[in-house]
């Protein structure tokens, strides 16, 4: 036993066996230190031989091998918690944030200016008092031109702060965006016209009968055009608006001047019998070539002035310098002087200017409609005006049946005219 024969016949030792129980105490302790010193040659000598496999790769003898593609341990997660809680703060990663994208900038931009804007609107049409036109307007369908928008134009007198009461100036806006010309068409208040109900009467009374509805009908059944909306002044505020726009250059003679500063003191009185605060300063009071404001038979040079909000007020209300042709003449030239002001100031000052007309206007014109004319107020705006009826519309002095002094003409002289001022025709 424990030898055995090759075949050739020679003894040797049985080689040993392949795995050997492990030794015992300190022996074997000792056996599996390696001597201090020993050289990594000898250390090499010691792992385990590699066994050459058929294509040529090696492999270690069997280890352990921990899988760890799965995290589907709870107790392996529970220790990889722990050891994150014990490593100092430094050393943990901090959370990686994600930058915002293109997308997300640019709409995040979008939605302030939105907001912007909105605000502006806000701040811009505070105090507006928008009131829409019910009932059948006798709007002409065959007027109706692309690229022109009709609005009347309607100012009021009216003390009371109600939009009530006869309109002292009767005017039709007509936005050409073709050619972008801003064209008003003034209308005599004196003029005679039909009004539905009420029958042949002037102009001006229109309004005073029905509110801008009736107004709307009559301008739209007796010239034929197809007004949809309108904006209504109070004359007697119009301080405030003349001042939104940092005051109105006119040109003025001696005699407008006085009656000015007549009319100036008759606000006074007016607002002070109202028990309102008067808005009439001594700075507002023209001075004559004697150093005074004699109202009554004082010079005055004239010339070209800057009129405040109260002096343009009492230079539309002059009514005892020529007829009512030369009164709704002044109130258009205060009203053009506006529009020419408005030009002349920055895009930026318009919501300030905005903010200080709104208050003093009704319109049935919505926010929406507003908003699409602002491309139109940016550009360079051209203007033209005409003032109907006048000789050429063979327009003369009368007095009807209760022996009221109005204005008779050619109705279709008048319509060819204004047809063709308004859409070109």
């Amino acid at each position: 036993m424990g030898q055995r024969e090759n075949r050739s016949g020679g003894r040797h030792s049985q080689p040993p066996p392949r795995h050997r129980a492990p030794a015992r105490g300190k022996a074997a302790h000792a056996s599996r230190e390696e001597p201090r010193g020993r050289s990594g040659r000898e250390s090499a000598e010691k792992r385990p031989r590699r066994e050459a496999l058929q294509d040529n790769y090696y492999y270690e003898l069997p280890r352990e091998f921990e899988d760890i593609s799965s995290y589907s341990s709870e107790q392996r997660r529970r220790a990889d918690r722990e050891d994150i809680r014990r490593k100092p703060a430094r050393e943990r990663k901090a959370p990686s944030r994600r930058r915002m994208g293109l997308g997300k900038k640019i709409g995040l931009v979008f939605l302030l200016l939105a907001v912007v804007i909105a605000g502006l609107f806000v701040y811009m049409f505070m105090g507006l008092k928008v009131s829409s036109l019910d009932g059948d307007l006798a709007v002409n369908p065959s007027a109706r031109t692309a690229g022109v928008k009709n609005i009347a134009l309607f100012g009021v007198d009216s003390r009371d702060g109600e939009n009530i009461g006869r309109s002292d100036a009767v005017m039709v806006l007509t936005i050409d965006s073709r050619s972008h010309t801003l064209k008003m068409a003034s209308f005599m208040r004196d003029a005679e016209v039909y009004i539905e109900d009420y029958g042949y009467d002037k102009l001006t009374h229109a309004y005073a009968y029905g509110g801008p509805e009736l107004a709307v009908r009559t301008l739209n059944q007796n010239f034929q055009l197809d007004i949809e909306d309108y904006v209504t002044v109070n004359f007697f505020n119009m301080a405030g608006i003349v001042d939104a726009f940092g005051g109105v250059e006119m040109e003025l003679t001696g005699e407008e001047m006085r009656e000015v500063n007549a009319n100036l003191w008759n606000l006074s009185q007016e607002a002070e019998r109202e028990g309102a605060k008067a808005p009439i300063k001594m700075s507002d009071y023209f001075t004559a070539t004697d150093g005074t404001h004699n109202m009554i038979d004082g010079e005055y040079t004239g010339g070209k002035v800057m009129l405040t909000g109260a002096q343009a007020v009492a230079y539309s209300r002059i009514r005892y310098l020529g007829n009512d042709d030369a009164r709704t003449g002044r109130q258009h030239k205060v009203l053009m002087g506006l529009v020419d002001r408005a030009k002349s100031r920055t895009v930026f000052s318009y919501p300030v200017i905005a903010h200080g007309v709104m208050p003093n206007c009704e319109t049935s014109l919505g926010l929406v409609d507003m908003a699409s004319l602002v491309p139109f107020a940016l550009g360079g705006i051209q203007m033209e005006s005409i003032t109907l009826p006048g000789e050429a519309e063979g327009a003369y002095d009368a007095e009807n049946e209760d022996g009221l002094a109005v204005i008779r003409f050619d109705t279709e002289l008048v319509v060819e005219n204004l047809h063709r001022f308004i859409y070109g025709e």
